[in-house]
């Protein structure tokens, strides 16, 4: 007669199964009690400034674009203060509120070119990706760049796969800080608000994660100082982006 071992959910394994299908389902209700004893389940990142810097690609291209129109060129420290809530807007604080007529369609175009060449994974941040991975947490983008734009990017940095989805306010009509952003990108990790941490590099991800009701976390290695992040009012304060993983696994205090 054969035993059986006691199993959560369908009853019990018999030991005349198959060693690797008994492995199989023992590591799939581990793996469904260690997502149980996180603090956070799903984590919602913002991408440039976050996950990978691409500065130097977005002010090349916006430079280009200024020279079109005879414009002189201006310093990336700049641009980099006009990036985080769209193309648009980058392109209006970048052209003192005067946009000309094809301006976008031609920094769009160069940017394509340059975007993934010229971005690179921020430190730290596959380690974490892995180790979150591991841990069953369930991860997505969420970003106030096209989404053809970024997961272009993040393919190309092999971070890609990482991700349940990787939503732009092209696929939601709607951007950060508006909550509709932040709840469809949610959506795709099949996780509640309050099981959710959102990490990002600007207070405006800090205003996006209140307004529906989602933890979060900042790290300076964007374009916003320490000071200005921890101003806004996170619940965490990343030093390091590895950081993240004893938060989402103990919820320390910022």
């Amino acid at each position: 007669m054969d035993r059986a071992v006691a199993g959560e959910g369908r009853g019990v394994i018999s030991i005349s199964d198959e060693p690797v299908a008994i492995l199989d389902t023992i590591a799939a209700r581990l793996d469904t009690i260690m997502a149980r004893l996180l603090r956070y389940r799903a984590v919602l990142f913002d991408l440039d400034g976050t996950l990978v810097d691409s500065y130097a690609a977005l002010a090349d291209a916006v430079n280009f674009a200024r020279r079109q129109h005879g414009l002189d060129e201006l310093r990336e420290s700049t641009i980099r203060e006009f990036v985080g809530e769209g193309i648009e807007k980058l392109l209006q604080r970048a052209f003192d509120g005067q946009v000309p007529e094809g301006v976008q369609s031609v920094f769009e175009r160069r940017y394509d070119e340059i975007c993934c060449t010229e971005s690179r994974v921020l430190a730290d941040v596959e380690s974490t990706l892995e180790k979150l991975t591991a841990l069953g947490v369930e991860m997505a983008v969420c970003t106030n760049k096209p989404s053809t734009f970024s997961r272009k990017i993040l393919e190309f940095l092999h971070l890609a796969p990482f991700f349940r989805a990787i939503i732009g306010p092209d696929l939601t009509g709607a951007r950060k800080p508006e909550a509709r952003h932040v709840l469809q990108t949610l959506e795709a990790t099949a996780c509640l608000p309050v099981d959710a941490l959102f990490v990002g590099d600007m207070p405006i991800d800090v205003r996006a994660a209140r307004n529906c009701g989602i933890d979060v976390a900042v790290v300076a290695t964007g374009s916003s100082t320490s000071e200005a992040l921890r101003a806004s009012g996170p619940d965490h304060y990343l030093d390091r982006f590895s950081d993240l993983v004893e938060i989402v696994r103990d919820g320390a205090e910022a």
